[in-house]
């Protein structure tokens, strides 16, 4: 009596254990291992497998085996029974379970698989895989012949078993046919973007000059990949808004984009920002926080100036680029991460590489498509598009009708040299929007002083300490001498804000005032 208690709870056991691995979404060749296992183990059987229906084909296979002899379990994995054969055929064609005492004297008992396997199979146990679509399979037990026979508590307990294999079956497949058609929608609304960049080309990016139509071929090609992607240019060239354009053309689109400033948090914050930290992990850690990199899960994470990363955050980066994977402050164990990563830089990485500042293992993993976006002034032509389009969105933000520009101010911004490039642009515009009257045309004097002497073009050839010419206040010129210094020691030390601060005489955060108020960088 103790002892066939103690099978009913160990039968119970099972189907508790069993209810809890299908609860936990266990991945279904893990699940149908354990019930394989346990199935053996319960039934005290010799093998226990699954057989699952090949509709086209008319046939059972062994998808999944579990057997007291590898090389037998080997053979009937590789095996495969008309359905209109065997006692597991029989089980499919009725949807009824099966107990046959001794298989091989049943006439419906198919002899192939004892002659693969070289096992006489004895008592015999069978019950249907039933889903929504009809049976789809048999899961079946064996014992070897001689053995004792099943009993009829084992035939129940295997059919309630098959019917948790067969729901788990069934939501696989139903998985695996979402996500098929969700790749095919993925990939289908990833043409009907390019299509659209062909046409239309890339939304909030303006440009006709030779240059950026070769940018703009690059970034079409990069959004149709899932490569790596460095952006190379002049500070306030726009380098986010290409960043932005290529995830929005991609497969990724409708994931996040997450930009970070490398350049703008210190290092001991860098690491925490992007990669996340456990409560307790270090003082301030109040609470777990996820990083940028698990915010941009299934999207894109643009690091801006990438150059100015310290090198032993380098090495970190580099192993997300490698496994994709991150590991949390004050965690062991690395957690996976689905996400694109696109850098941009202001600098000359492969010096920054000859000089010790960059790890080379880390720009090659970078650089393998690189965009290099051209400054204003290769693209003058661009200019008046330029004008034509942050124009009116000025005029919306100060509420104000402004009826165009007059020809002689838009040929001074031509011929202007921008060492800010667009955003100095964009902020001269805003700055003579902000000077005109309602249903005024935007003229020579709305523009700041040194673009009206003309001293802007001074700056491009004869440098930040060409002398001041025209009639000015002592005020306008030594800004107007500022800017230009402070743009040309940046240009010198390749945009590194702390270099240049250096050298200026300036602290780190009062040169990226500085840069703030004239416009130097986006």
């Amino acid at each position: 009596m103790a002892a066939v208690m103690a099978s009913a709870d160990a039968r119970l056991g099972l189907l508790y254990e069993l209810s809890c691995a299908f609860s936990a979404k266990t991945p279904l060749p893990e699940l149908i291992r354990l019930v394989m296992a346990k199935c053996r183990e319960v039934l005290e059987a010799a093998g226990a497998s699954i057989l699952l229906l090949d509709v086209e084909k008319g046939e059972l296979y062994f998808p999944y085996v579990a057997e007291t002899d590898p090389e037998a379990a080997a053979r009937l994995e590789g095996q495969r029974i008309p359905v209109d054969r065997g006692l597991g055929g029989a089980v499919v064609r009725t949807g009824e379970p099966l107990h046959v005492s001794d298989a091989p004297s049943d006439p419906r008992f198919y002899a192939g698989v004892d002659r693969e396997t070289g096992v006489i199979t004895g008592p015999m146990l069978a019950a249907p895989l039933r889903t929504r679509q009809g049976v789809v399979g048999v899961l079946s037990a064996v014992r070897r012949r001689g053995d004792a026979d099943f009993g009829p508590d084992d035939l129940a307990l295997l059919v309630a078993m098959a019917a948790g294999v067969a729901v788990a079956i069934e939501n696989a497949r139903l998985y695996e046919e979402l996500r098929s058609r969700e790749e095919g929608l993925r990939a289908e609304i990833g043409v009907y973007r390019r299509d659209a960049v062909r046409r239309e080309g890339f939304g909030g990016l303006v440009g006709g000059a030779p240059a950026m139509r070769e940018v703009f071929s690059l970034m079409e090609s990069a959004a149709a990949s899932p490569i790596t992607v460095l952006i190379e240019g002049e500070t306030g060239t726009g380098k986010e808004l290409v960043a932005r354009a290529i995830h929005g053309a991609s497969p990724r689109a409708t994931g996040p984009f997450v930009a970070v400033n490398c350049a703008a948090l210190p290092e001991s914050l860098l690491e925490s920002e992007l990669f996340g930290h456990r409560r307790g992990s270090f003082t301030g850690a109040t609470q777990d926080r996820k990083g940028l990199f698990e915010a941009a899960v299934g999207g894109t994470i643009f690091l801006d100036e990438i150059g100015e990363m310290p090198l032993t955050m380098q090495t970190k980066i580099l192993r997300v680029l490698q496994e994709s994977e991150i590991v949390p402050i004050g965690e062991t164990q690395p957690r996976a991460v689905d996400v694109r990563v696109i850098s941009a830089t202001n600098r000359n990485l492969e010096v920054e590489v000859d000089e010790g500042r960059m790890r080379a293992d880390l720009f090659y993993r970078l650089s393998g498509f690189p965009i290099r976006v051209p400054p204003l002034s290769e693209r003058r032509e661009d200019i008046a598009r330029f004008v034509a389009h942050f124009l009116p969105r000025a005029a919306d933000q100060h509420s104000r009708r402004i009826d165009g520009i007059e020809t002689e101010a838009l040929e001074r911004l031509v011929e202007a040299p921008w060492p800010g490039n667009v955003r100095q642009l964009q902020n001269e515009i805003e700055r003579a929007v902000a000077l005109a009257r309602e249903g005024e045309t935007i003229g020579m004097r709305h523009l700041s002083r040194r673009l009206q002497d003309g001293s802007g073009n001074a700056a491009s050839s004869d440098g930040p300490a060409a002398a001041v010419t025209g009639p000015r206040d002592l005020r306008s010129a030594r800004a107007e001498f500022e800017a230009r210094h402070i743009a040309a020691v940046l240009r010198e030390h390749s945009g590194n804000v702390s270099r240049a601060a250096a050298s200026l005489g300036l602290s780190r955060s009062m040169l990226q005032r500085k840069i703030k108020e004239y416009g130097l960088r986006s």
